[in-house]
């Protein structure tokens, strides 16, 4: 039902072919006979900009997209099913991908950015962005032809409406928020402990082992759930949080209804299909090690959220949004050298624990930054240092004594979005808006913090402008003129990155462009790289200084009068001892080392950590 006069043709180039993606020519719409290149049709019309159409385009230029497209598609047809709203579902051409039409009864522009939003939080593969331009957004219909020569081939299947329906405008407002609320049902969460599985659940299944209050539920989860995927990686980050095993996951996996994701697959008729033992192996072992990445991320930062000033927080996502733009069109800035590498990650650790926190002050260890990001603490410290002069952070108090020191994020990134135009037009995102736009923007920092960090992309290994590269690396494919804007390399030292991780196969190489594997085979490169193990040994090591800090911290303590707060955090290595004394509590730590000059001894203190016998040392203590 758009009310514009043209749809929009796609035009050959001097030698005929179809290479462009663009379609500038209009073509009349009283013309009887269609196009005979590929053309598409506006969704919204160019009188009062409302939207027709809706159509939910999912991605699958490759393989691997193609894997995810699917079960996109499955949560997609079955919300829109749930939510009673007709709908044709089409598979855009023979390359794969998907789209979804919808008919609508003329919804304004504001709303269709919410459905965007909301969409966009759960659907991976979705491109929003024709739903968000009622001027421009467009979308090749049912039975209309592709530059590769196949069509956009109408789906048949379980429960599907016929083509018919598009002709009728019936999804309204109402209809539209209720498609909304139920793509909000799905939305993850940022906080674990306050994540509820989207489906009925058997209280009659129990884990093996003991496994977070948040994660039974999932683990019950009746058939996955209406999301089975997303359920299915919430059943493995419970597991990695509990410090399960590969072998304990792959025994859930055989019984746990909610991992019912890792024994069949979503079909594309509708319903799932078992998964051939090899390919489910290999799935349950790649998202394992994804739910292993993000559980560090996790525990490395554990703080409680407490959710106070909603426009604080609008600020907060204005940012992170733009600082992720900024990474992209600022090369010279953020991609100049190695040394502006490390700012930008460590900026990017510190955007996400506001983002995640809500709060623009937020504390943060130099060594649970250099956890969180992979970069050395000493190579952290710099950075942040660099971040402070440049007025991109601001630190609002320094370490005392076992706490770590507060920063703040600055505004630099969205002052200017925030002051362009007269204030009294600027509208803030509504709140359940708000919180769509930050599970995306929080699912961006996360796969560029996880992506990065590993034993690879160490200085022993390919180094920190490869890691970049990687970061900027999807499962679709891009050409490198692509990557070099999307990664802010210029474009040789972006060739020669992407020849490097092309021999690991990090980087694949196709006539569409450049892509990354799906399977994640970090862990063997390292190894053959022999760089494997190098941050696992860092993080070792900076919880035996933290343990070092807060011993001698509690020495000094002792030794001034004072009470001995114990006011660790839990990632310090907290050791609690049996016996008490003179000292205090249970809690209280035995005396640090000495020399005969009664000068303390670090060395030794260390030696007594790294050997475990800190224990030993009280009881030898409390004998004599």
């Amino acid at each position: 039902m758009v009310k514009r006069r043209y749809v929009n043709t796609m035009v050959a180039d001097a030698y005929g072919t179809l290479t462009s993606h663009r379609y500038p020519r209009p073509y009349p719409a009283r013309i009887p006979l269609p196009p005979r290149t590929p053309w598409t049709i506006d969704l919204a019309d160019d009188v009062d900009n409302l939207f027709w159409f809706a159509c939910f385009d999912l991605d699958a230029k490759t393989p691997d997209a193609l894997e995810l497209a699917i079960e996109d598609f499955g949560v997609l047809t079955r919300l829109l099913h749930r939510a009673g709203v007709p709908h044709v579902s089409c598979r855009s051409s023979r390359d794969g991908g998907f789209h979804v039409w919808v008919p609508l009864a003329g919804i304004p522009l504001t709303l269709m950015h919410e459905l965007a939003d909301a969409a966009g939080a759960v659907l991976k593969t979705l491109d929003s962005g024709m739903l968000r331009n009622s001027k421009s957004g467009a979308a090749r219909p049912p039975g209309s032809p592709h530059r590769n020569g196949s069509f956009s081939q109408i789906m048949t299947g379980e429960d599907t409406y016929p083509v018919d329906v598009l002709y009728t405008p019936s999804v309204t407002e109402t209809d539209v928020r209720r498609m909304i609320d139920s793509f909000r049902e799905l939305r993850p969460t940022v906080d674990l402990d306050k994540s509820v599985p989207a489906g009925p659940t058997d209280s009659r299944h129990q884990a093996h082992r003991e496994i977070p209050a948040w994660g039974l539920p999932h683990m019950q989860t009746v058939g996955g759930g209406y999301d089975p995927s997303r359920n299915a990686y919430m059943c493995l980050l419970a597991a990695a949080v509990a410090g399960w095993s590969f072998s304990d996951v792959q025994q859930a996996a055989q019984t746990a209804p909610g991992m019912e994701h890792y024994r069949t697959q979503n079909a594309v008729a509708g319903g799932r299909v078992p998964r051939r033992p090899a390919e489910a192996h290999a799935r349950l072992r790649r998202q394992w090690d994804a739910a292993v990445q993000y559980a560090q991320s996790y525990v490395n930062y554990p703080e409680k959220r407490t959710e106070r000033d909603l426009t604080e927080l609008q600020g907060i996502v204005l940012s992170a949004e733009a600082m992720l733009n900024a990474f992209r069109v600022s090369p010279g800035r953020w991609c100049r050298a190695e040394a502006d590498i490390h700012d930008s990650t460590v900026l990017t650790a510190l955007v996400w624990m506001s983002v995640r926190s809500g709060q623009r002050k937020v504390t943060a260890a130099i060594r649970s930054v250099a956890s969180l990001t992979g970069i050395p603490s000493t190579t952290v410290d710099r950075s942040l240092r660099r971040l402070t002069s440049a007025g991109w952070i601001e630190r609002v108090r320094y370490a005392e004594g076992t706490e770590a020191s507060v920063w703040r994020v600055a505004e630099k990134f969205s002052t200017a979005h925030l002051h362009v135009g007269p204030h009294h037009l600027m509208t803030a995102r509504p709140p359940q808006q708000l919180f769509d736009v930050r599970a995306t923007v929080l699912r961006s920092l996360e796969d560029r913090l996880n992506a990065g960090r590993s034993d690879v992309f160490t200085r022993a290994g390919l180094g920190p402008t490869a890691r970049r590269v990687y970061e900027s690396l999807q499962t679709e494919s891009f050409d490198a003129n692509d990557l070099a804007e999307k990664s802010g390399i210029p474009r040789g030292r972006l060739l020669a990155a992407l020849s490097r991780l092309r021999r690991y196969s990090l980087a694949i190489s196709s006539p569409q462009g450049w892509r990354r594997r799906l399977n994640d085979i970090r862990h063997r490169v390292a190894m053959k790289l022999g760089v494997h193990g190098i941050l696992a040994q860092r993080d070792q090591a900076y919880g035996w200084e933290r343990e070092q800090w807060a011993w001698w911290i509690a020495e000094t303590t002792f030794r001034a009068g004072r009470t001995t707060r114990q006011r660790r955090r839990p990632d310090t290595g907290q050791v609690r001892f049996r016996l008490t004394d003179e000292r205090g509590d249970p809690n209280s730590w035995p005396a640090y080392p000495r020399d005969v000059d009664g000068r303390a001894d670090h060395r030794t203190a260390m030696a007594y950590i790294r050997a475990g016998a800190l224990q030993a040392l009280r009881d030898r203590e409390l004998a004599a």
